[in-house]
């Protein structure tokens, strides 16, 4: 599928999708600051999402394998049922393709910059030649614990043993 195609995609599939309730959260005094983080990052990935076009002729509208496609949804949703089984099928669906999107399209990390996963560990980016480098500091961690389902095999970081 092209990237342009893809973008379609997604965005008819957030479309609907209530961004108020990360609007709300991000404001909110009792929201821990991780939560509030990951809000702000929905916040500006959905307007991101919704005001992108990819023309036929751009360079970024490459063909994005179907089956990758296919690969990361199958993943995310091992990932719902794994830990958040309950989660309304609107939300699964947003992360879902917001995922895909960074994943696919932005080429950007599956979390915020400078969120603390645990213990202060985090997502972070280096400049190198020119070009923006991720890591996190939990992927390699997670590799080696991961049992049914492991998202960050689709994020775009190296794990910081690499750096």
């Amino acid at each position: 599928m092209k990237a342009r195609d893809l973008l379609e995609e997604i965005k008819e599939n957030i479309k609907d999708y209530d961004i108020e309730i990360f609007e709300k959260k991000a404001k909110d005094e009792n929201t821990d600051q991780a939560s509030k983080q990951r809000a702000l990052f929905h916040i500006q990935n959905y307007n991101e999402i919704m005001e992108l076009n990819i023309e036929e002729e751009d360079e970024s509208n490459m063909e994005i394998d179907d089956g990758l496609i296919n690969d990361i949804k199958d993943e995310l949703a091992r990932f719902f049922e794994g830990c958040s089984p309950e989660s309304e099928e609107i939300f699964k669906r947003f992360i879902t393709y917001n995922c895909i999107y960074l994943s696919l399209i932005a080429k950007r990390p599956l979390h915020p910059i400078g969120i603390d996963m645990h213990n202060g560990k985090t997502v972070f980016a280096e400049e190198k030649d020119g070009e923006t480098i991720y890591y996190c500091d939990i992927k390699e961690e997670q590799a080696k614990i991961a049992k049914d389902y492991y998202t960050c095999q689709y994020c775009v970081c190296k794990p910081s043993e690499l750096k």
